[in-house]
């Protein structure tokens, strides 16, 4: 997932709706929280944040007015998953005594949320939330590399302010390069947004789907099969947490 081009698709999306609330009168912009997932869930489900909290302010003027919008992001990665990975590799890299520097598909499962926060704590008008879904749907999908992307179902979820939210879930696929010989990996996603305390939160999780393969030397094996539900399932389940 590229960080920096979803905050701007988010920065620019927001901007075209920022003239209907100059006109409020409200336009200090609060600062912008992490939306994060409780340690617990992480720690139950083997999950753990990459890197520090990503921050970020941008303004626009508008009919002389300047408009400010605060962000925070964090990313979030399944390590269990990696480490099985791993550990399987070890496993055949032993059976067949084939000692080679393989390289792992780079696709994980990962999670990312963004809390955007407007002037005023003013959430987003639901025709905005379409619309920003559907632009970092397209981007995602073109940056990634992700082919035959396309929408497969709905998920509620009830958030922890216990607001009942839609997510949309998808399923698509990516060309690896490299040392994969032009093999590719099945992905699943799920995609929600909802406003919550005077803010906007975006959460997208990517996950693969299916077999991870691998070529060592002569041996051509599945390191291990995904199951894109389950992974989806945790998503879900960490979605909920989130404060």
């Amino acid at each position: 997932m590229k960080n920096a081009s979803l905050r701007i698709i988010t920065f620019l999306t927001i901007v075209s709706l920022l003239a209907l609330i100059t006109t409020s009168g409200c336009l200090e912009t609060p600062e912008a929280t992490p939306a994060k997932v409780s340690s617990e869930a992480l720690s139950e489900y083997g999950w753990v944040q990459i890197g520090d909290v990503a921050y970020e302010s941008q303004e626009e003027e508008i009919s002389g007015t300047v408009i400010k919008v605060n962000t925070a992001m964090i990313t979030y990665q399944d390590e269990q998953l990696g480490q099985d990975m791993l550990a399987e590799l070890s496993k055949l890299q032993s059976q067949y005594n084939v000692q080679v520097d393989a390289q792992l598909p780079t696709v994980g499962s990962q999670l990312m949320t963004l809390r955007v926060v407007l002037p005023g704590g003013i959430g987003l008008p639901s025709s905005a939330m379409s619309s920003l879904i559907d632009s970092q749907i397209d981007k995602m999908a073109h940056e990634n590399n992700i082919g035959n992307f396309t929408k497969i179902g709905t998920r509620e979820i009830t958030v922890n302010d216990g607001s009942v939210i839609t997510a949309n879930t998808y399923s698509g696929t990516i060309a690896l390069d490299g040392d994969m010989n032009d093999a590719s990996i099945d992905v699943m996603a799920i995609i929600a947004l909802w406003s919550s305390s005077g803010s906007n939160i975006f959460t997208i999780g990517v996950v693969p789907d299916g077999d991870i393969d691998l070529t060592m030397g002569p041996i051509e094996k599945t390191i291990i099969t995904i199951n894109g539900d389950d992974e989806i399932d945790e998503i879900v389940e960490m979605i909920k947490t989130i404060n």
